[in-house]
C-alpha cells in the first residue's frame, strides 16, 4: 500500500474516532505510520485531505453509474445492482459512510458546500439517465431534476437508517434495501415493461 493511501485511510479512522476539527495532523500521521511532513507531500491540509477522500468516494459512484448505464441489463435491474454496490461499498466503509453523512448535514462544517457540489455530479448524472429513460419510452414522463434529487435522498435516508442502526438490524437493512428500494423506484417512476424486453 503506497504513503498516500495510508495516509487516506488513517484520516477515515481518526476523522471518525475524533472528529474532522478535533483530528490533528500528528494523530493522522501516527496512525498511517508515517512523518508528519509526509502527510504534506500529498495534501495541502486538513480540509484538502478530507476532500480528497470524498472526491474518491464519488468518483467510483459515477464511474460505477456510467457503466451501468451501458449495460444491457433491463433497467430494473441496473437500478438494483446500483442499490447493491452502493450498500456494499458502506459495508466496508462505515466510518467513511458517517463521515459523509455528517459533514453533508452539518451546518457548521466548512466541507459542506464542496461535498454537495459533488453530490450534485451524482443527482445531475442519475437526471440525465432519468431524461433519457424518457426518451426511449421506459421511464413516466416527469421532471428529471427533480426526480433525481429525491431518488438521491431516498437512498441517502436509507443509508442513514444503515449506519446508525443497532448491529442486529444492520444486516438486514442492507440485505433487504436494494431490492426493496428498487422496486419502490421502479413502481414510482410508473414503469410496468422496459421496452427492451418488451
Amino acid at each position: 500500500m503506497d504513503n498516500k493511501t495510508k495516509i487516506s485511510q488513517a484520516a477515515v479512522h481518526v476523522f471518525s474516532r475524533e472528529g474532522f476539527h478535533h483530528a490533528r495532523m500528528a494523530a493522522i500521521a501516527e496512525e498511517a505510520g508515517v512523518a508528519v511532513g509526509t502527510i504534506y507531500n500529498y495534501f495541502k491540509d486538513k480540509d484538502d485531505l478530507m476532500l480528497s477522500i470524498f472526491e474518491e468516494n464519488f468518483h467510483f459512484r459515477m464511474d460505477f453509474l456510467k457503466q451501468l448505464g451501458h449495460t444491457s441489463l433491463p433497467l430494473r435491474d441496473q437500478i438494483q445492482h446500483l442499490l447493491e454496490s452502493h450498500f456494499e461499498q458502506i459495508r466496508g466503509q462505515q466510518e467513511l459512510a458517517e463521515l459523509v453523512l455528517f459533514e453533508r448535514f452539518h451546518r457548521g462544517s466548512q466541507l459542506r458546500d464542496r461535498i454537495l457540489a459533488l453530490q450534485k455530479t451524482i443527482i445531475d448524472q442519475i437526471a440525465e439517465f432519468i431524461r433519457t429513460g424518457i426518451d426511449e419510452g421506459w421511464v413516466r414522463p416527469c421532471h428529471p431534476n427533480v426526480v433525481a434529487q429525491a431518488l438521491f435522498d431516498l437512498v441517502q435516508t436509507m443509508t442513514a437508517c444503515w449506519v446508525f442502526a443497532s448491529p442486529d438490524d444492520e444486516d438486514d437493512i442492507s440485505a433487504s434495501a436494494p431490492k426493496e428500494l428498487a422496486d419502490l423506484i421502479w413502481m414510482g417512476l410508473g414503469i410496468r415493461e422496459d421496452p427492451a424486453n418488451a
